[in-house]
């Protein structure tokens, strides 16, 4: 079932983010052993000789691959090089034009998936990497679920997509392509204040880690409560699949 998306300052109409949020939280998010998220996205994607950051919002990704060889793809510019203008349902690139290509935290949020995975074919050689990264909803650890008994139903509406978090795999396989890898990764955000976890529960959304049409009354709930509990020390499990499939 769909559910009807709010729109959110920051968010574009393909879903992507476009005002720095997921740079802002990925840059900061680390495991266990304090790895952040993208290298772990890019490591698949490093033999690529052009890989295609589909929705890239600001770029991030390219920071993390061979120069020269990433392309972004958005609906609006953004402050990296080079950027192609357009939608995931209409990608201005010619049949088999990458090698490699990555979604990140954005195939929840698209509205067609069918379309998307359609172009996402069109414009990926046969042999070629894709590469996605989604919030997971599932709980697998004590402390992801003091996390979500804290926040509440964060997860549970406002995606167009809900199936993308923890099914992501399943819909690639339904898509025709082959999963060779799909891992699961709690990161940890910095909750250091109370001012800290009410621009954190501000930018969740807008990064693609909660849905962006979580209803109001769910977040300010959970800011509320965030921070009640913010200090030195204290941080929020965001837990994240990376599945890497071939054309």
């Amino acid at each position: 079932m769909r559910v009807a998306a709010a729109r959110l300052p920051g968010v574009n109409d393909s879903g992507s983010c476009v005002d720095g949020a997921a740079e802002r939280l990925l840059g900061v998010a680390t495991d266990v052993a304090g790895h952040h998220p993208l290298p772990w996205v890019a490591a698949p994607l490093l033999g690529a000789d052009r890989v295609l950051d589909l929705c890239c919002g600001t770029g991030p990704l390219a920071d993390h691959l061979p120069a020269g060889r990433w392309i972004g793809l958005d609906a609006v510019p953004g402050p990296r090089r080079p950027l192609l203008r357009g939608a995931p349902t209409s990608i201005p690139l010619r049949d088999n034009a990458v090698d490699g290509l990555a979604m990140m935290l954005v195939l929840p949020r698209l509205p067609d998936l069918d379309a998307v995975f359609a172009e996402v074919r069109r414009v990926l050689r046969p042999g070629g990497t894709l590469v996605l990264l989604v919030p997971s909803a599932s709980v697998r650890s004590l402390r992801e679920l003091r996390a979500a008994r804290l926040l509440g139903p964060v997860h549970r509406t406002g995606w167009p997509h809900r199936s993308a978090l923890d099914r992501a795999g399943w819909l690639l396989q339904a898509a025709d392509f082959a999963v060779l890898g799909d891992d699961r990764v709690s990161f940890a955000l910095p909750v250091p204040d109370a001012d800290g976890a009410r621009r954190l529960v501000a930018d969740l959304p807008r990064a693609g880690l909660w849905p962006p049409g979580a209803p109001a009354d769910v977040l300010a709930t959970a800011s509320a409560r965030l921070a009640g509990r913010a200090g030195a020390g204290v941080v929020l499990p965001v837990p994240l699949r990376r599945i890497v499939a071939r054309r």
